[in-house]
């Protein structure tokens, strides 16, 4: 399982705070907190201003990237704000988040992932919002992998998310999404998926054991990253064990290395 890490995230308040104040040492113990949790990518978003993105963004990989030995995630929708922070970008490998099937989208993002090599993260939605059946959604999945294929972008590249709706609304979302995350490496071999796992429980009490729930049976399912908080120590447990009972923890290593490390606490 591909790790994401969420936490460096505009959104949150104390993200946002340290953002302002330019924090770096606060950047950096959180992106190395994450890194030693069993991270594979640091996401990374100052997205909460339009008009600070662009300067924001880039000051986080600056101050962030030579404190791990990991690669970023760049999660942006601003293209400018993406170009910049990638001038100053200095590791081999790096993900962009995200681009949807929105033609717009396609012309303005794929020709920067194909410029910097990068891995990138296509959204499972269009001009109409996120469909409702697995079928509507495939048709997505296909415009999203017809255009890497355009811009010949290797398929490996590509991390297709279903996208998750808060089984609140519907209690079918959770379904769709499973049908949706099995159907797409079935259809596109290559092709890889990954989802940010909270909103599924969205508005519901107790979320947590809903997440955690629903990343086991993403797992199930097939999904080969997670955009997750890894220093949650029970959803991490539900990820190396879930691994394991699915043949996909070689020697149950990394289940052992997790126990040894105290982190599979029932």
């Amino acid at each position: 399982m591909i790790i994401v890490a969420e936490r460096i995230n505009a959104t949150r308040k104390a993200i946002r705070e340290a953002l302002e104040k330019k924090d770096q040492e606060f950047f950096i113990q959180e992106a190395q907190k994450q890194e030693k949790a069993g991270a594979a990518f640091i996401d990374v978003n100052a997205g909460t201003e339009a008009t600070k993105e662009v300067a924001d963004l880039k000051w986080l990989v600056e101050s962030i990237q030579d404190a791990v030995e990991i690669p970023l995630c760049l999660d942006s929708a601003n293209d400018q704000a993406l170009e910049e922070a990638l001038t100053v970008y200095n590791k081999k490998e790096v993900m962009i988040n995200s681009f949807t099937a929105e033609e717009n989208r396609i012309k303005a993002l794929l020709p920067i992932v194909k410029k910097y090599d990068a891995l990138v993260v296509g959204l499972a939605m269009g001009e109409g919002g996120i469909p409702q059946s697995v079928e509507e959604r495939m048709k997505l999945v296909e415009t999203l992998v017809k255009a890497v294929d355009e811009y010949s972008i290797p398929r490996e590249h590509l991390f297709i998310d279903p996208l998750v709706v808060p089984i609140g609304t519907d209690q079918n979302q959770g379904k769709l999404f499973l049908e949706t995350l099995q159907a797409i490496p079935q259809t596109y071999p290559g092709v890889r998926t990954v989802c940010g796992l909270s909103n599924i429980s969205f508005g519901m009490p107790n979320r947590r054991l809903i997440n955690r729930s629903f990343l086991a049976l993403s797992i199930g399912f097939g999904l080969h990253a997670a955009i997750i908080d890894p220093l949650d120590d029970k959803l991490m447990g539900i990820l190396f064990a879930s691994e394991a009972l699915m043949g996909r923890d070689e020697y149950c290593m990394n289940y052992l290395t997790a126990f040894r490390a105290g982190r599979l606490n029932e």
